[in-house]
């Protein structure tokens, strides 16, 4: 295995605070699977009901658009995007190698645009600002550190009652 950059101990514990990083930051998120194998991340929203096809088709377009137009502007190229509904739950797939935290978050207010009305976000009771704040600037350096090593195992966090919790994926 190559942590050309870092070891085994400390890519895995960047990779989970990229998750809780992103859970964090990001209240709209109730779960962030890391795919070890297809070195990609995958962020869920849950919702209280199936979005209308045509307003999924059209937030679909809205995000690719949108995406293709972030990664000009920013002079990066664009990578693997999914975006799927399935069990109450909106689904973004990225790779890491093209994924930043201003893409998360446009990512994430696209979404709040288009679905504001079924979105479930858990609502944290005074936040912590400082945290958020300090969490939010490293997600672009653990993205960095993960595009450089490879992830050692897939995880999942999920977000639970205000609460961040991260799990080695094949335990659950």
């Amino acid at each position: 295995m190559d942590y050309s950059n870092g070891t085994e101990s400390e890519v895995s514990m960047d990779s989970v605070q990229l998750v809780a990083g992103l859970l964090i930051c990001f209240p709209e998120f109730s779960k962030i699977r890391l795919d070890s194998k297809e070195k990609a991340v995958i962020m869920e929203i849950s919702v209280r009901e199936a979005p209308e096809k045509e307003k999924f088709e059209e937030a679909e377009r809205l995000i690719e658009d949108s995406l293709m137009l972030y990664h000009n502007i920013e002079h990066t190229s664009g990578g693997k995007l999914g975006f799927t509904y399935e069990n109450f739950s909106l689904q973004i797939y990225r790779d890491i190698a093209s994924l930043s935290r201003g893409e998360v978050g446009l990512i994430v207010s696209l979404l709040k645009e288009k679905f504001a009305d079924i979105i479930i976000t858990d609502e944290v009771r005074n936040p912590d600002e400082d945290l958020i704040y300090m969490q939010s600037e490293m997600i672009d350096h653990r993205i960095r550190f993960l595009k450089e090593n490879k992830i050692p195992e897939s995880m999942v966090g999920v977000r639970e009652e205000g609460r961040v919790m991260v799990y080695d994926n094949d335990l659950i």
